[in-house]
């Protein structure tokens, strides 16, 4: 069951007809340009299990929930690769802000804040970035202050197979040699 928010009570009453309501999921159906959608909407609801008793209440983020699923299911209808939930759901299992996603992304720091509420989709290089992400979400979360985590020296089997991979070493590979042990040396 849904947590209940704040310090509301185990049921209350409906504010229509008067019958007690529980906090609680409901599989809630939502249509756009013809299509149907469900998801689970969180709120005051005199029935959980009853699709077509939809006496209830939305309190606090619970319409924040109903507007994703809106603009989600709008995203899916004009055939967006990435809607609004996706998109949040990317960021926050990188573990970032809005406001460190757009610098993460190299995107602005609104531009997370736009994408999830969707008033603009993501560029198709936004589009390629937010699909590594969901691979390997490790690659965007955001560095500890003082510790950057680009491809560096430490990095340097990764950076010499690209450089080969790309068919460059003959000329470049010198410039990255493995330097541990120049590093070793001078310890």
């Amino acid at each position: 069951m849904a947590k209940t928010p704040r310090n509301y009570p185990e049921t209350m009453a409906s504010a229509e007809s008067g019958r007690p309501m529980v906090r609680g999921e409901k599989l809630v159906t939502l249509k756009v340009e013809g299509q149907t959608f469900e998801y689970r909407q969180p709120g005051w609801w005199c029935s959980l299990d009853d699709p077509d008793d939809l006496d209830g209440q939305l309190v606090d983020d619970d319409n924040l929930v109903a507007e994703m699923a809106r603009r989600s299911a709008r995203a899916i209808v004009r055939g967006e690769p990435f809607p609004p939930v996706l998109i949040r759901a990317i960021r926050l299992r990188c573990e970032l802000s809005q406001r460190d996603a757009g610098e993460v992304f190299g995107t602005g720091e609104k531009s997370f804040e736009k994408y999830e509420a969707g008033q603009i989709p993501p560029s198709k290089p936004t589009q390629r970035l937010l699909r590594l992400a969901m691979e390997r979400p490790e690659l965007f979360r955001r560095p500890a202050r003082g510790k950057a985590e680009m491809p560096a020296m430490s990095d340097i089997r990764l950076i010499q197979d690209t450089i080969r991979a790309a068919q460059l070493d003959r000329i470049y590979a010198p410039l990255f040699r493995d330097r541990t042990a120049d590093v070793a040396a001078q310890s």
